[in-house]
């Protein structure tokens, strides 16, 4: 039950009942402000919402300069680079309940560890070790299931503790 979760907000189907919003299906093509659905019928709209879901895609940076390895990039807490000590990716966690906060503690270990780094303190050093290898076991005891978008879940609270020991450390 807790290996994966749906994609769903807990108020679509009440819109949904009460004509708010309504499932259409694929787009064939685009006309203006006219949409050509599949099935043949035809309706204008003032904005389309291309909800895109949980496919990481970083145009801006070359894929083996992340680590990636399958469906995401394999980095150190799902923030930092093995290969690289200047490089870090805040945000690409999904775990239920994380919020805000579990990516504040992302941004905080982020600032702490470069300002340790150009101080040239050991606690950078020693995060620069432990980012190589091997890597902390985030999931938490669950087995996510293998799909694109749960490639870079973790547990929440493993997660969290784990990210504010690093931070300390660097205190």
């Amino acid at each position: 039950m807790y290996e994966s979760h749906p994609v769903v907000n807990s108020l679509i189907l009440h819109h949904l009942g009460h004509g708010d919003i309504h499932v259409k299906p694929d787009i064939a093509r685009l006309d203006g402000r006219t949409v050509h659905f599949k099935d043949g019928r035809a309706q204008d709209y003032d904005l389309i919402l291309c909800a895109t879901g949980y496919t990481l895609h970083y145009p801006f940076i070359a894929r083996e300069l992340l680590n990636w390895q399958g469906m995401a990039p394999q980095l150190y807490l799902n923030i930092f680079a093995p290969r690289f000590d200047n490089l870090a990716v805040m945000g690409m966690i999904e775990a239920s309940g994380i919020g805000w906060q579990g990516r504040y503690e992302q941004a905080e270990l982020v600032a702490r560890y470069f300002k340790a780094q150009a101080e040239g303190r050991p606690a950078a050093q020693a995060l620069n070790a432990a980012k190589r290898g091997p890597a902390p076991d985030l999931s938490g005891g669950f087995r996510y299931l293998k799909l694109e978008r749960m490639a870079y879940y973790v547990h929440k609270d493993t997660y969290r503790a784990a990210v504010r020991a690093a931070s300390a450390a660097l205190a």
